[in-house]
């Protein structure tokens, strides 16, 4: 009896192989898909770029936070264009000319590969960083971290470094940074300028008879004095345990030892207190100021020392001006 054969085509039956070959495409679209939902629940922005510079990617956080409509996701969107649209929402906390030297300095590190962070400022005062990775193939990837509270942390450490811990005042380090700063508007300008050494007298005294922490307090109290009572462009500086310096620009010898007549009166007159007992306290004052001859601020500070000392010699509690020896 003959059998007739089949209208349709009968499949051969997948091999081993093919069965294979599918069960593993289909578990890398499961990673991948896996892989993306990941990527848009980052806390970072993503962009990734082909070798073109086109768009090929973006997370919903880089959506989100650059607003980027559903119409403008095209396979011709370019970086270039997605950049100046989050411009264009006042994403940027800058110039629209500010914006475009930012893009260029984008576009720069994609084109080097360079794997440098650089940081934008945003319109609510956070700090966004670039950072970008060239993928095998040539494109690109692109992250956008907010680093607005390590900025922030960065900041205060800074000035945290800066500061002497015990006053608040400026340390030694800074103290001579902002001083060659003003030295160079000296140097530039001609105005006059002063510094004033200002030192605590019998300070080691004050420790042995009413214990460090009174003597902390006494530092404290100068230092307060001294910031609250100076000019805003006055710099003071704790230099070392109970010696401070303040640098009083556009004043001569003249009007700087009057400014430290001034400080030295409201030291003595300052209620310290240790239980009921009133801790006297006074300062010996040395100045020195800038002219023609003065090599630098070293040499201004240098000269107020020797006043200073000539100050303690002299029975303390007093101001004394450097006057410089003529042959």
């Amino acid at each position: 009896m003959r059998i007739a054969a089949s209208r349709f085509p009968i499949s051969p039956r997948p091999s081993a192989g093919d069965r294979g070959l599918r069960l593993e495409v289909a578990e890398m679209a499961e990673e991948l898909a896996a892989l993306r939902e990941i990527v848009d629940v980052l806390n970072v922005g993503i962009v990734v770029l082909d070798k073109d510079g086109h768009v090929r990617f973006m997370n919903r956080v880089f959506r989100y936070f650059w607003r980027v409509p559903d119409d403008m996701i095209t396979g011709d969107l370019t970086f270039g264009e997605l950049m100046r649209h989050g411009r264009g929402m006042r994403t940027y906390a800058m110039t629209h000319e500010r914006a475009e030297e930012y893009l260029v300095k984008q576009m720069e590190l994609i084109r080097s590969g360079e794997d440098r962070p650089l940081q934008m400022r945003l319109a609510n005062g956070g700090m966004i960083q670039f950072r970008c990775k060239t993928l095998p193939r040539g494109g690109h990837l692109l992250s956008y971290g907010n680093v607005s509270e390590l900025a922030k942390e960065a900041a205060a450490f800074e000035r945290l470094a800066c500061l002497d811990s015990l006053t608040g005042l400026n340390n030694r380090r800074h103290f001579m940074a902002l001083a060659d700063m003003e030295w160079s508007r000296f140097k530039r300008y001609g105005r006059s300028l002063a510094v004033l050494m200002l030192d605590i007298d019998f300070f080691k005294s004050v420790n042995d008879c009413y214990g460090h922490n009174a003597g902390d307090e006494v530092i404290k109290a100068v230092a307060e004095i001294l910031q609250k009572h100076k000019r805003t462009s006055d710099i003071v500086g704790r230099i070392g345990g109970e010696e401070f310096a303040l640098l009083l620009p556009e004043a001569s010898s003249e009007s700087a030892a009057a400014a430290g007549e001034r400080f030295r009166g409201l030291v003595a007159e300052c209620e310290i207190l240790t239980g009921d007992e009133r801790i006297p306290v006074t300062l010996s004052v040395g100045v020195g100021a800038a002219d023609d001859q003065t090599s630098g601020i070293g040499q201004m500070l240098k000269e107020a020392d020797i006043a200073l000392y000539e100050a303690k010699r002299s029975g303390r509690n007093q101001v004394c001006c450097f006057e410089p020896k003529h042959n």
